[in-house]
């Protein structure tokens, strides 16, 4: 185990870590950057201040191009621009030594225990992956080896926030029968339906056989939500945290959606157990589609808005019914023609039956899609919900320090706090600005 000690003080290791904390989740030019030149030299680039050479910036348009960007999307002194605007974030590695205190560190894809998984992500594979665990441990990178998740005996199982006690029994039992199978549970340690899931696996007979892994979308220094400390400290206990964003990253809601594709290429399949109409949980899913990952989906009440999501997957996907544990593995267990897949047995034991009462009284209204955007934020394109991500909830900020947070130039910041402004989700006041109260 020595070598991954060594590794532990690599200089790659240092420059990803910091990578991670310019370049936002999600950002394809950053990521295509770092993959086309390097590590070291994307690193050395930004941190330079400089004009991207031509070789470069050819290059990486090149690949860009291959990726899908447009031609705007492409250019690098564009996107060095904003990746600049948090240089006075990086610490030479010290939240590397700051996070080894707290059980965890850094893995980068040169790590021979990197989830190879994730390189089906192609072009918006993460820079890094910060982890966690318990404290205690001289070196976390060995003990990590233990607790990832192998491809082949891997489900996530996600859902909504707010889930009812029909799909709260569901990930519950279903995420237990698994873990007791030794299969690793994956979810996002939110509330509802992951924390649920997360619950059910610690609740095996023995959690450490298949370790549970939480996908956070902020800095796994912040155990967040903050209601969810308490399960997530026992997460640290059995299984794993991870992140794609640097310690100290607030989990603002474009990180959530990008969090939800490393659920997905993570496991060897997906299920949803509830979700509305414009669930979260659904962009795991078709993340998972998009990569070639089996889904699937937990049947509710056709009155249930909190089911109107898993439907919508039936309806129109190639998600496959999934009714207990059973299913999920054969969904992750597809054997080649004229190969049997492995054979794990289940009790298809149902549990009770749903309680329909309060699901039959929801206001048939909410299922129509009109009506599904629940809030103004809904409507807003990626750059503005950056923006609004990152203004603070109370209180006023300065656009230089807004710019900074979202990680955007600050005349792209003014320009689409107009814009925001004119859609009455702003508010300014001496040159300050906040969200609308």
């Amino acid at each position: 185990m020595g070598a991954s000690i060594d590794l532990a003080c690599s200089e790659v290791r240092r420059m990803r870590a910091e990578l991670s904390r310019l370049i936002e989740p999600g950002d394809l030019l950053g990521a295509l950057t770092v993959q086309v030149l390097g590590p070291l030299a994307a690193h050395r680039l930004i941190t330079s201040e400089a004009a991207p050479p031509d070789a470069d910036q050819q290059a990486v348009s090149a690949a860009a191009e291959a990726a899908g960007l447009t031609k705007p999307q492409r250019q690098l002194a564009e996107g060095l621009q904003r990746w600049r605007t948090r240089l006075g974030q990086i610490d030479q590695g010290r939240m590397i030594s700051s996070l080894h205190r707290l059980g965890g560190g850094v893995l980068v894809p040169e790590d021979p225990m990197w989830p190879a998984q994730l390189n089906d992500l192609g072009a918006a594979a993460p820079l890094c992956l910060w982890f966690r665990m318990a404290p205690g441990s001289e070196d976390p990178y060995a003990d990590l080896t233990q607790r990832l998740p192998g491809i082949p005996r891997s489900v996530a199982i996600v859902g909504s926030r707010e889930m009812t006690d029909y799909g709260g029994r569901f990930a519950w039992e279903n995420a237990r029968q698994l873990a007791e199978h030794g299969i690793t549970v994956i979810s996002g340690g939110a509330y509802g339906i992951d924390a649920a899931a997360h619950r059910g696996a610690l609740a095996a007979k023995d959690p450490g056989d298949a370790p549970t892994v939480a996908v956070l979308a902020g800095g796994v220094d912040r155990l967040y939500p903050a209601g969810n400390e308490s399960l997530l400290r026992s997460v640290l206990t059995h299984g794993v945290v991870l992140s794609e964003t640097a310690p100290g990253s607030a989990p603002m809601k474009s990180r959530f959606l990008q969090r939800n594709r490393l659920i997905a290429a993570l496991a060897a399949a997906t299920v949803v157990v509830e979700a509305r109409w414009r669930s979260g949980a659904l962009s795991t899913a078709h993340h998972a589609l998009g990569i070639g990952r089996p889904v699937g989906a937990v049947p509710g009440s056709v009155y249930s808005a909190s089911s109107a999501g898993c439907h919508r997957l039936l309806r129109e996907t190639p998600a496959q019914l999934v009714t207990d544990a059973a299913d999920a593995v054969q969904l992750m267990v597809e054997p080649a023609p004229g190969k049997t897949g492995e054979a794990i047995e289940f009790s298809h034991h149902h549990g009770p039956k749903p309680e329909l009462a309060e699901q039959l009284s929801l206001p048939l209204a909410d299922q129509e899609p009109e009506t599904r955007d629940q809030h103004p934020e809904d409507r807003l394109n990626d750059l503005e919900l950056r923006v609004y991500d990152a203004l603070p909830v109370r209180r006023l900020t300065t656009p230089g320090k807004l710019a900074e947070v979202a990680g955007l130039p600050i005349s792209q910041v003014l320009s689409t706090l107009t814009k925001l402004q004119r859609k009455a989700l702003v508010r300014s006041n001496k040159g300050q600005w906040g969200r609308s109260l």
